[in-house]
């Protein structure tokens, strides 16, 4: 077998740990035990500019190092420590750190050989080192920041409990002299404009040393100097007013500015800095005093500083501000009760003379004294009514001045809330026919009572329907209606006031809703202002004088409750009444049960309707409604209204609905609004719950084949409009005893 020549073998494994070394990032010099350099990497040469013939001529490592320092990469003293840990290595391997003139960081590690030579590794860290340095200027300017936030929150914490300008200078003071190390301090506040300013002190801080220093008679003197207040151009603080800028003196007691009581030589280093105002007013001055080594404008807290001014500066503005709307809220509740002593007089003296008016004009059209020609009983009528609006004008800016001026008292006791719905609309009634317009009445019947101020609720109403009659053209329609409804209806509502809503609350919700003229969205915010109108120009076709929705919206309020509205311009509005029945006002009637605050009223009430037999009554015709109402209340039966068929659907599928709350005879009308009455007697027959109820037709078709198409459609009895009273009574009484 052939056999390579073994200098051949060295020669190529020598080229191959070149080529290894070559490979290497580290620049690598190995020197035997006579310190000569016998092998290296192209790296060694590459981060030095060494020739690869230099380095062959294998120079010791003290020529080596001795060629850095005098191309200028390493100094002498590094070269020294160097080869010091190269000789350390004989014991143990070492590592040195040298940071080159040019700005390359190395790692050196020095290994010992086995046959005592030294093996360097030379590392290149300068990123390395890069990234340390600026994690270290990161944490540095890190904690600064901590510290400066530390102080801000510290200082906030001190201003937020106070109110008054003294209290929070006093705060503020105390802090900013200890932390800067202050003798004394004062903050003073600038009052007044132009050259009519003033700087008046408001507080300040001096330390025992301070006193000491100076004794109590020339503190004394500097107070009473800083309780007179320093006017506009006199001392260095007004500088600063103009400029924003702090100014820092040294010699305080020689600049020609320097306030006279404050001239002592003794005063060291003296600060004075601007606290500014959100819009970077200049509200005030901070002044300081220190005689530390380290300058005021020096200090590391300088910063902080600036920032406690600015903290400050919030703070005396906020008080400011505070103290201006106190002062606005006393002249406004003074103004308010002048206004009410003035309408409340006023009143008086025009209710005096138009009594006589309104009197006289009566004594006239009753023609007791002499009769009067048509055209002379005109006159008076248009007296009379003249002197009525007056009137009415004049109770509702009284009504309104004693709501405002918290002079009015509810007196709420259980009211029917179908009776009070029925006689508002008796009361609209005659107005309403001079228009033509169609007025309907719609009742919840699982709320039957509730605690009211009925005079108040009543006026509430009459308000709604009196603008509804106004604002409808003739033909049109009006509905009012009550229901049971929640908060979390009320929260879907528009309303003016924005406060929280219990989504649970139950309410009483009074609906007015007519097809006028409408209202636009733009305009829905004026409705509820007082002697505001929409239509406020001098060419309006509607009179008023604007009092009566500022009223309404006031009297709901004072039930707790509120008002809200939807309105289309040209189509209509709804205004609705929403009245809390809350454990305090609540005396209704849920689901048939009795809700109320005395356990022995409601036992009496539950036995008082255990003992009466209840017909619902589903009749969209308010005369309608109030013909039967009245005939079956007379015979001793609860009656219950629904007004149109969509609801008595809802009804019928209601989870609330069990077989203790239904009623023992239901009397339907077949013309009813969006679901006739035929459609609705076969829900009730196809219902497993409401079959057993018995169903009288009440219908004006009295055609031939009507009264078998009701019963055909499953109706228990049939009655024809116009009712004969009799036969109606008869009818429900033969029914409800057969149930």
């Amino acid at each position: 077998m052939y056999s390579e020549p073994i200098e051949l073998r060295l020669q190529k494994l020598k080229q191959e740990q070149e080529l290894i070394l070559d490979r290497v990032d580290n620049a690598i010099a190995l020197f035997d035990y006579s310190h000569k350099l016998v092998l290296f990497n192209q790296k060694l040469s590459q981060i030095w500019g060494f020739s690869p013939e230099w380095l062959q001529s294998k120079p010791t490592y003290e020529t080596v190092f001795a060629e850095l320092v005098t191309q200028g990469f390493w100094s002498e003293v590094q070269k020294k420590q160097l080869a010091s840990t190269i000789e350390q290595a004989e014991v143990e391997n070492v590592s040195y750190y040298i940071e080159q003139s040019n700005g390359v960081c190395l790692e050196v590690y020095v290994t010992v050989t086995s046959d005592g030579g030294r093996l360097c590794t030379f590392r290149d860290v300068t990123t390395y080192q890069q990234t340390l340095k600026e994690a270290a200027l990161t944490q540095a300017n890190l904690n600064a920041e901590v510290r400066r936030l530390a102080f801000l929150l510290s200082l906030t914490e001190r201003l937020q409990p106070a109110t008054e300008l003294r209290e929070i200078g006093q705060f503020a003071l105390s802090y900013l002299v200890e932390v800067m190390g202050a003798a004394f301090g004062d903050v003073k506040v600038i009052a007044g404009k132009g050259t009519d300013r003033q700087a008046a002190i408001f507080t300040n801080q001096i330390s025992g040393q301070f006193i000491a220093t100076y004794g109590e008679v020339a503190v004394a003197q500097m107070q009473a100097l800083l309780n007179q207040g320093v006017p506009y151009g006199q001392g260095l603080l007004w500088e600063v007013v103009e400029t924003g800028k702090p100014i820092f003196v040294e010699d305080y007691y020689k600049n020609p500015k320097a306030l006279a009581g404050f001239r002592h030589p003794a005063i060291g280093q003296l600060g004075i800095f601007p606290i500014p105002a959100a819009d970077g007013t200049i509200i005030g001055v901070l002044t300081l005093e220190s005689r530390s080594l380290q300058k005021l404008q020096e200090a590391p807290q300088q910063d902080m500083l600036m920032a406690a001014c600015r903290t400050l500066g919030v703070a005396i503005e906020r008080a400011q501000a505070e103290e201006r709307l106190r002062q606005i809220n006393e002249d406004l509740e003074r103004a308010s009760q002048m206004k009410s002593e003035f309408l409340a007089s006023m009143s008086h003296e025009l209710r005096t003379p138009l009594n006589s008016i309104l009197g006289f004009s009566d004594l006239l059209m009753r023609q007791s004294a002499g009769s009067l020609s048509d055209r002379q009983i005109g006159y008076v009528q248009t007296i009379e009514k003249s002197g009525q609006h007056l009137l009415q004008l004049i109770n509702d800016i009284l009504d309104l001045s004693k709501i405002e001026a918290g002079k009015t008292e509810l007196y709420p006791q259980p009211v029917s809330i179908q009776y009070l719905c029925t006689e508002c609309l008796k009361m609209i009634q005659p107005r309403a026919d001079k228009k033509r317009l169609a007025l309907s009445l719609e009742i919840d019947y699982r709320l039957k009572n509730a605690n009211l101020d009925e005079r108040r609720v009543s006026q509430i109403l009459i308000n709604l329907l009196s603008n509804a009659v106004k604002f409808t053209p003739e033909g049109g329609q009006i509905k009012l209606a009550s229901k049971l409804a929640y908060g979390s209806d009320l929260a879907k509502e528009y309303r003016l006031d924005r406060s929280p809503i219990n989504p649970t609350t139950p309410y009483l919700c009074l609906e007015v809703k007519d097809s006028g003229i409408g209202i636009p969205r733009e305009k829905w915010h004026l409705l509820f202002r007082p002697f505001q109108q929409v239509d406020a120009s001098l060419t309006r076709r509607h009179e008023g004088t604007g009092l009566g929705l500022a009223l309404t919206k006031r009297l709901a309020e004072l039930h707790g409750g509120t008002v809200s509205l939807e309105s289309v311009e040209n189509q209509g509005s709804v205004f609705r009444i929403w009245l809390p029945l809350t454990e305090m006002w609540q005396e209704s009637i849920i689901n048939g049960q009795l809700s109320s605050v005395s356990d022995k009223q409601q036992i009496t009430d539950k036995q008082q309707l255990t003992d009466r037999k209840r017909v619902l009554v589903v009749e969209d015709q308010v005369y309608n409604q109030a013909l039967i109402s009245e005939v079956l209340e007379l015979e001793g039966y609860a009656v219950e209204l629904i007004y149109d068929g969509s609801t008595m659907i809802d009804l019928v599928y209601s989870a609330l609905v069990t077989s203790e709350s239904l009623p023992d005879l239901i009397l339907m009308d077949i013309q009813l609004p969006e679901v006739d009455g035929f459609e609705i007697i076969r829900h009730l027959k196809a219902h497993p719950l409401w079959q057993k109820v018995p169903v009288v037709a009440v219908t004006a078709i009295a055609m031939a084949g009507d009264r078998d198409r009701c019963l055909a459609a499953g109706a228990n009895g049939y009655l024809s409009k116009p009712l004969n009273l009799d036969e109606l009574i008869s009818t429900v009484r033969s029914f409800v005893n057969k149930n």
